[in-house]
């Protein structure tokens, strides 16, 4: 309301000054009033002291939402004064903090980012499918941060724990380079260390840049078959997946291109589409990529006539933080090897 009444003495100054130019006398107002020299400086110095008290007022309007930030969902939420104690829920936030320097204040994170280099394992013992609110809220973290899936459902599973006074913060699932990039910059201006977010995307935006750079003169595309669960429940991915993405700044083209998401394929379709290339970021205990090549039917497949069967890091191929950097760099040199003949990557 303030700023609105300094807008109207500023109007009705301005229109003063209109009405001062009017005249054909330029020393008389409209009604015959002469124009002094005091006149002029008054109204010069309201303006001044008006515009003044205008631009302070911004400026503390400014500094009173400085500690708001829109979520990866575009909703308005409060960044706490302080944040030293966070609970992650997903691995790909887990390592995304970590890469931000800030891991150190995760005090508790799911089982599955156990391996993530630099936390403790020994404090990723929960399990987010089976949530234990009481245990959460016994936590008292100043946030806990939620992966994969949304706010805007029918249910929160985290109301409860909201309710309680903590701080949740949800980030979808992301799809995309592009979205991932979104997550770290979102959680590096959250976390008070934006500067460190803009170095971990320029990190992966050089990554790009340079695999696109050395398969740029390629004559010819090679089709790769990008496996991400294994037989007998084969899984790969489609267009609009980070993965089908990498493939393709790595100079492939994924089998299954025209098909949309993460998706569970057959082998007849793999065999149908006999890619030149086969990778998997299969990599669990006790398993041998070789089995791809003495599956049954697939021995006519040219990526294995060819021994072009390539095993690529899981993490750094499955989770959306910044060591996809790492995933773009195996994905290249497992289509092209011969672009990278002596680097290890």
């Amino acid at each position: 309301m303030k700023f609105m009444k300094k807008i109207a003495v500023l109007t009705a100054l301005f229109m003063t000054s209109m009405i001062f130019a009017a005249c054909d006398n330029e020393n008389y107002t409209s009604d015959g009033g002469e124009i002094t020299t005091s006149l002029i400086r008054e109204t010069e110095a309201t303006i001044e002291e008006t515009t003044e008290l205008t631009e302070t007022e911004a400026v503390t309007e400014e500094t009173a939402s400085s500690n708001e930030i829109l979520d990866r969902e575009g909703n308005l939420i409060t960044i706490p004064d302080e944040i030293n104690t966070v609970i992650s829920a997903a691995s790909s936030i887990t390592e995304i903090l970590f890469g931000l320097g800030v891991g150190d204040k995760i005090i508790s994170a799911d089982m599955y980012s156990a391996d993530v280099e630099g936390i403790d394992p020994s404090i990723c013992t929960l399990d987010f499918y089976n949530l234990n609110v009481e245990q959460l809220i016994a936590y008292n973290p100043d946030v806990i941060i939620i992966n994969g899936i949304s706010q805007t459902g029918t249910a929160d599973p985290y109301s409860d724990i909201k309710a309680a006074g903590i701080n949740v913060i949800y980030i979808p699932a992301s799809e995309s380079i592009e979205a991932i990039k979104l997550d770290i910059q979102f959680l590096a201006d959250y976390m008070g260390v934006s500067e460190k977010g803009m170095e971990l995307n320029a990190a992966i935006n050089d990554a790009i840049s340079d695999v696109s750079t050395r398969v740029s003169d390629i004559p010819e595309k090679k089709s790769v078959y990008m496996e991400i669960g294994a037989a007998p429940y084969l899984y790969s991915c489609g267009s609009g997946t980070y993965l089908d993405e990498i493939i393709s700044i790595a100079g492939g083209v994924n089998i299954y291109a025209s098909e949309t998401g993460w998706l569970s394929n057959s082998e007849e379709t793999v065999i149908a589409a006999n890619p030149d290339v086969i990778i998997t970021n299969v990599n669990y205990d006790g398993y041998d990529f070789n089995e791809i090549k003495l599956r049954a039917g697939w021995n006519n497949i040219n990526a294995i006539v060819n021994g072009n069967v390539y095993q690529v890091g899981a993490n750094e191929t499955s989770r959306a933080s910044q060591n996809i950097v790492k995933g773009i760099y195996q994905i290249a040199k497992a289509i092209h090897p011969e672009l990278y003949p002596d680097e290890q990557v």
